[in-house]
């Protein structure tokens, strides 16, 4: 599919521009992708501001933990770069690696409803957070807030194509 007829749904954030770094438009950036190869040299990525989507190439990337210098080869100066603050790296979501069955990536997640196995509506899963045990789900409901362990037997089914996720709903997990 060209990139001239993709629109905001067809695309997957790998990463965010925070700033413009030095005076040769480079950019400070929060990595969300756990995929170290959307930022090899030579790799497409598009730009993503408002409702504006530009196609670039990766020059060079330099990881920071959670966050990493990136070069891009159209941009050679802050003042290209600084317009960019705040916009979103992407790939196609038709570039993404398919999983193992019962994996998921993080953006399909997201923004599920979350509800008992009696179909009682209990939230929606608004945050993934890494723990050294495993990832922890943030669900946020009528009656406030509350975590759910990926693992375990607490999710009882994930089902993408009706935005849910079925679970357990054991004695003092609220």
């Amino acid at each position: 599919m060209p990139f001239k007829d993709l629109n905001k749904d067809d695309l997957v954030v790998v990463a965010t521009i925070m700033k413009s770094h030095g005076l040769k438009g480079m950019f400070k950036i929060r990595v969300e992708t756990d995929n170290p190869k959307r930022f090899l040299p030579g790799e497409s990525l598009l730009l993503v501001l408002a409702n504006r989507i530009q196609e670039m190439t990766v020059e060079s990337f330099t990881p920071q933990n959670r966050y990493g210098l990136l070069k891009l080869t159209e941009i050679s100066s802050v003042e290209q770069a600084d317009p960019w603050r705040g916009a979103e790296l992407a790939i196609p979501d038709s570039r993404l690696e398919p999983l193992e069955p019962g994996r998921y990536y993080t953006f399909q997640l997201l923004g599920l409803n979350v509800v008992s196995q009696d179909s009682r509506p209990l939230g929606v899963l608004s945050q993934i957070e890494e723990m050294p045990s495993g990832d922890i789900y943030l669900v946020k409901g009528p009656e406030g807030e509350f975590y759910i362990p990926a693992r375990g037997d607490i999710i009882q089914e994930i089902d993408l194509d009706n935005k849910v996720i079925i679970i357990r709903d054991a004695e003092g997990l609220r």
